[in-house]
């Protein structure tokens, strides 16, 4: 046995020593005596805390998630450091929306100056539209509220609801796994609060007249199209249901061209398709798969992507268009979708789709030429080999000697910290 064996282990008994050794602590308790959420719509929510302890608070932080399926997260709030805490803190816009009906869940974490920890339980609170007095009626998984056109056009729209919703399910091959709600307001105007803001240009252009806000929340402003409105924007929560995963988003011919599906009538989306149809001045099916910024063309992009869906649905079957949502929920792309679903990509499938319609085929793009594959070097750098003797005793005296010096450390810090607290 080698003379540095009963070293290295005498090193190593050391520092064991040192790491697991019981250490004495002195704790300082965080008392919370009172924390309540309040309603501050169309803001959002404010949290307050009240806190004391023996020693110094210094940091506050509310650890937060939406319902049904957001994100943890954790944000801090502004502290006075001192024995006595009074937090106010307000999660909402412009830092975050939150839909009506949204339920948060949430709990604080507070810290003193000697590293005591604190977490409160998980509560819970449903930020909801104070403004109005809504009602609520349920049939099947949809949770619809209401207070303007009486209880026979809720009536209407909870059936529309469900029915989109058990048509959609059927048609994409998937399942909603949690409550939808609505919210039906009785105009464009009363709605404006509840939504994510925009420009005032942008409000003063556009008046939306329904809009699907989180993974289970439609809002809606009943009047002409509202039904229509709905069954749209109910097949947006569907299809993100059935080809939304961890990879990435739809491709935004399909989603929209889906959601108009669903209507019992595209009404000027057609129009604008139509028109452009016999112009042959369709878009590029390569440029829909986001949202055009053109306001002049969002007509033709809804009626073109709406016509697009009706085609591989009535030419390649119901199954096939249900697969290619699964697909894309994989993380495949669009081109790898398209291929593996119709055997075609992005510009043979267009293509098939323009003799369908009379048109003349759309030129593919020139693929980039392929360049030089880059290689890496071999390296050149010096090899370390051990001594003859095949022991580096360099590197052994440096683990032994390392050991000891971090037992001595532990011991000494772990001397100093009994003396400070005895």
């Amino acid at each position: 046995m080698g003379w540095w064996r009963p070293l290295l282990l005498a090193g190593a008994i050391a520092v064991w020593g040192a790491v697991w050794a019981p250490a004495a602590t002195a704790q300082a308790p965080i008392e919370i005596s009172q924390q309540q959420a309040e309603n501050a719509f169309p803001q959002g929510v404010r949290f307050r805390l009240t806190a004391t302890a023996e020693g110094t608070v210094q940091e506050a932080r509310l650890r937060y998630r939406l319902l049904p399926d957001g994100v943890p997260a954790l944000i801090a709030a502004e502290v006075t450091p001192g024995p006595r805490l009074e937090v106010s803190l307000e999660l909402g816009w412009p830092r975050l929306y939150i839909p009506p009906g949204t339920t948060i869940e949430y709990s604080w974490e507070l810290r003193d100056a000697q590293g005591n920890v604190v977490e409160t339980p998980v509560q819970s609170f449903t930020y909801t539209d104070p403004r109005f007095p809504f009602q609520v009626e349920e049939s099947g998984p949809v949770r619809l509220h209401w207070y303007a056109g009486g209880r026979e056009q809720a009536q209407r729209l909870l059936q529309t609801a469900r029915e989109t919703l058990e048509r959609l399910q059927a048609l994409l091959g998937t399942q909603v796994g949690f409550p939808v709600q609505v919210w039906a307001y009785a105009s464009p105007q009363d709605m404006r609060e509840a939504l994510p803001r925009r420009s005032e240009a942008y409000e003063a252009r556009v008046v939306t007249a329904g809009m699907k806000v989180s993974s289970d929340t439609v809002l809606l402003a009943i009047g002409a199209g509202g039904l229509d409105t709905l069954r749209h924007e109910l097949a947006h929560i569907v299809t993100a249901a059935a080809g939304e995963g961890p990879f990435g988003d739809l491709p935004a011919w399909l989603d929209e061209g889906t959601a108009v599906y669903a209507q019992e009538d595209p009404g000027g989306y057609r129009l604008a398709f139509e028109r452009a149809r016999r112009q042959d001045a369709l878009l590029p099916l390569a440029s829909l798969g986001s949202y055009p910024g053109d306001a002049s063309k969002v007509d033709l992009f809804y009626g073109q992507s709406w016509a697009f869906v009706s085609y591989l649905i009535e030419t390649y079957g119901e199954e096939r268009f249900a697969r290619l949502f699964a697909t894309f929920k994989r993380g495949a792309t669009v081109d790898q979708a398209l291929v593996q679903v119709y055997g075609m990509d992005t510009y043979d499938l267009e293509n098939a789709w323009r003799q369908s319609l009379g048109l003349p085929p759309r030129p593919r793009p020139q693929a980039p030429a392929n360049g030089p594959v880059p290689t890496v070097p071999p390296s050149t750098g010096p090899v370390a080999s051990p001594g003859a003797s095949g022991t580096d005793w360099g590197l052994l005296g440096g683990i032994i000697g390392g050991a000891l010096a971090t037992a001595g450390l532990i011991g000494l810090g772990g001397y100093a910290l009994y003396r400070r607290l005895s």
